[in-house]
């Protein structure tokens, strides 16, 4: 009977791993696909002239008392839903974030999948430490979910004047010192997401 269920366990453990290998592959072509897209539409069209209009672009611009000018542009790429209208709704696939406070600049990447659910998020900040405390380093972190839960993420580090990351967690299980970065990256994953349905209900005919 124990070895019954000790060959059970594995089997799970087993199908589990698989599918998260089957779902990161996934993400990952998606997120090439994503990335791809934005290279190949930088320019401008070159039948009319006119920029490419695939996409939102947000940009804010205000003076912060003590740290000064304070920059926050946020790209909003969509793909369109397959229905049988004329003009198909939109949903959003990928967004770019870049932001900087005082000389510290900010980057963070935004995957979804077709019903709104984050896919992958990476967030680059340039100073940060676990605690608050201790020596602050450049950081990556990439986080993979998959129906609202988290499969994988894989942090980077590096201190200042060093030119390669040192990887320092790779694997499906995130330590609690990260979890509030993983938590922000969901809620500002969130917070754009909603923008864009706004962004949408006034520019375009929208159904969510």
């Amino acid at each position: 009977m124990r070895k019954t269920f000790i060959l059970f366990c594995c089997l799970v453990s087993s199908f589990h791993i698989a599918y998260a290998q089957d779902k990161m592959q996934d993400i990952r072509q998606r997120y090439a696909s994503a990335k791809e897209y934005i290279e190949t539409h930088k320019g401008t069209n070159p039948n009319d002239g006119a920029d490419y209009a695939d996409y939102y672009h947000l940009k804010g611009q205000q003076m912060m008392p003590g740290t000064g000018g304070h920059q926050d542009d946020i790209f909003m790429y969509w793909h369109e839903r397959e229905e049988d209208k004329i003009y198909p709704s939109h949903y959003l696939n990928f967004a770019t974030r870049k932001y900087n406070f005082a000389a510290l600049q900010y980057y963070e990447e935004y995957l979804y999948d077709a019903s709104g659910e984050l896919s992958f998020a990476y967030i680059h900040n340039p100073y940060w430490s676990p605690d608050g405390e201790g020596e602050q380093k450049e950081y990556e972190f990439r986080f993979y979910f998959d129906r609202g839960r988290m499969i994988h993420t894989v942090i980077k580090s590096r201190a200042n004047g060093q030119q390669t990351y040192k990887e320092i967690q790779n694997g499906s299980k995130l330590d609690p010192i990260y979890v509030d970065v993983r938590e922000k990256a969901e809620y500002d994953a969130e917070r754009i997401r909603r923008m864009f349905i706004n962004i949408e209900e006034v520019t375009y005919d929208y159904d969510e």
